[in-house]
């Protein structure tokens, strides 16, 4: 079975849950409750140019942790489901603007006088200025597809998807990526159990 992809957007996997956008969809017309066990696709090897072994497994045991507290069982090979994990990692650069603006000063110069018509002299506004400042931040922006097929038929039932800027701190990307691996779950049509 070769995975299938729905939607994959510009770039997650390493960031904390306010600052990634997800996107989920799944078919309607499933009974998600029909199944009872699990099985992973295949680890894609274009996923280990993009991350280190650490992550690898940080996201594995994650998403298993997932399907875990929504009832299913894990099994090696032949489960009802099937669940393939694709990653993109991609360098950006954003920019942020800033500008001050100040007000116009007191100044002598040409105008309409206070008494009858006609062009007078006098004091006046002159004109203000403004000073903007320009910050450039490059980033990692990292995007973690999650496709779960029926194994029977090799339809795509549900996917998730999570992207944002990636935590460049290895300690607490392995703190923030549980977290964020979960909320990409959250809209999963069978709610997670307690612990």
């Amino acid at each position: 079975m070769k995975p299938y992809i729905l939607i994959l957007l510009p770039a997650l996997f390493l960031l904390s849950c306010g600052s990634l956008d997800v996107t989920n969809n799944w078919d309607k017309q499933v009974d998600f409750k029909s199944f009872e066990t699990y099985s992973l696709y295949p680890w894609d090897k274009q996923n280990d140019q993009a991350i280190n072994e650490i992550d690898k497994n940080n996201i594995i045991n994650s998403v298993k942790s997932e399907m875990d507290r929504r009832g299913y069982t894990y099994k090696e090979k032949g489960g009802d489901l099937v669940v393939s994990i694709f990653i993109a990692l991609q360098n950006k650069t954003s920019y942020q603007a800033y500008t001050n603006h100040y007000g116009g000063w007191a100044g002598y110069g040409g105008g309409w006088g206070y008494y009858g018509p006609g062009w007078s002299y006098g004091y006046g506004w002159g004109p203000g200025y403004s000073h903007t400042t320009v910050t450039k931040h490059d980033y990692l922006d990292g995007t973690l597809v999650i496709d779960i097929f029926s194994a029977t038929d090799k339809k795509l039932i549900w996917q998730g998807i999570g992207n944002g800027e990636v935590e460049p701190d290895p300690a607490r990307r392995d703190k923030r990526l549980p977290k964020s691996i979960s909320h990409i779950f959250r809209r999963y049509p069978i709610p997670k159990k307690g612990r």
